[in-house]
């Protein structure tokens, strides 16, 4: 039952991103950002739908390690769950390699 009201403001936070983009004020990124985090915080079908759209787009893929790098905490740990497999796998073959 909770999830529903999660997933509510991550759709609100969506729609009101979409409509204040253009803006300005920059409003919109940060709603949007945070509207997709709230869903792939809750709900598994949209973390499998992120790692296959990074898996499939360089480019995306790129950029959410850019953010991955450069947060912290519970942020990046939701980042981090949408990594293709293969990314894991080739982090953990660059970790062990440096020591």
């Amino acid at each position: 039952m909770i999830k529903w009201f999660y997933w509510l403001g991550a759709a609100v936070c969506i729609i009101l991103g979409l409509l204040t983009v253009w803006l300005p004020i920059p409003t919109g990124l940060p709603l949007l950002a945070f509207g997709v985090v709230i869903l792939i915080a809750t709900s598994r079908g949209a973390a499998r739908l992120l790692r296959g759209w990074r898996r499939t787009s360089a480019p995306l893929n790129r950029s959410i390690v850019w953010l991955e790098d450069r947060s912290r905490g519970r942020f990046r740990r939701i980042l981090m769950r949408t990594r293709p497999r293969y990314a894991k796998k080739l982090m953990k073959n660059d970790r062990t390699s440096d020591l």
